[in-house]
């Protein structure tokens, strides 16, 4: 059995002193994983320069790869505005085509992470009908970015957001994204829930993460939205990836049965250890 499928692209990310480095939710999301004592499935696309050979060596290193070839890695410049992290999109890479997904038994849970456009909305329906995972689980970052060769990603209003898509994302059986990926009052994050769910439908659990501040939960079993304030917060220390390893531990939980409440404070705390871990 395969606990956990991890489908997203890989990424060659460039930082403020110049250095390159392998990245992507796969990387973050697969790091989680192993914490959590799985052992992955992932799908990534990639090029073949140096740092996206890195970037499948360390995957395989915790778990099996299905690497889809392609002529270039996605590229992000990584910068820092007004106390912000901004990502600036300076290179496509190629897509995935999740009905292609070979055999690899049954599948506890699917957690699909796109950095780009690697990842067309048909995907997801191709893999729920094909390969018939207990639990799908979108991290929905790169379905809502509006991207441009050199120029900052920036969030796509929801009205933007294709038909298509949505259609997508209602399939699923939970959704996480994060405050900073929507356009739309991103002073009331509650509002930015209720927003997501009027475009939802009633089906899938809505996670909105606040970084510091912690989440709301909207558990369509629940009579309300739930909002958690971490007690412990980690301040001075990069948080990228933060989201990927919430996402992952949410989808394990989920898969072992936890109900949303609990597996949801179980991926707050798995972001906190990482967090903690990069103090040193």
């Amino acid at each position: 059995m395969t606990d956990l499928l991890i489908a997203g692209g890989l990424t060659i990310d460039r930082f403020a002193d110049g250095s390159t480095a392998p990245g992507g939710s796969v990387i973050h999301a697969g790091r989680a994983a192993s914490a959590e004592g799985v052992r992955p499935t992932f799908v990534t696309v990639a090029g073949d320069e140096p740092e996206a050979r890195e970037g499948l060596s360390i995957l395989a290193a915790m778990g099996s790869v299905d690497h889809r070839p392609a002529g270039a890695t996605t590229r992000y410049a990584h910068q820092e505005v007004d106390g912000r992290r901004v990502l600036v999109y300076e290179g496509a890479g190629g897509s995935i085509a999740l009905e292609a997904v070979g055999p690899v038994g049954a599948i506890e849970a699917a957690l699909l992470a796109p950095i780009a456009d690697e990842l067309p909305a048909a995907a997801v329906l191709a893999l729920i009908d094909s390969v018939r995972p207990r639990l799908t689980v979108l991290l929905v970052q790169g379905w809502l970015r509006r991207l441009g060769i050199g120029e900052p990603a920036r969030p796509l209003a929801l009205g933007e957001i294709p038909d298509a898509t949505w259609e997508a994302f209602a399939a699923a059986d939970a959704i996480v994204v994060s405050t900073e990926d929507l356009a739309e009052s991103p002073e009331d994050p509650f509002v930015e829930a209720a927003a997501l769910r009027e475009r939802l439908g009633p089906r899938p659990l809505l996670v909105l993460t606040l970084g510091a501040q912690g989440y709301l939960l909207d558990d369509p079993g629940a009579d309300r939205v739930v909002a958690s304030v971490p007690r412990r917060v980690v301040a001075g220390v990069p948080t990228v990836g933060a989201g990927d390893t919430f996402g992952a531990a949410l989808a394990i939980h989920l898969g072992r049965g936890a109900s949303p409440q609990v597996a949801a404070a179980a991926a707050t705390e798995r972001v906190i250890r990482v967090l903690e871990s990069r103090r040193a």
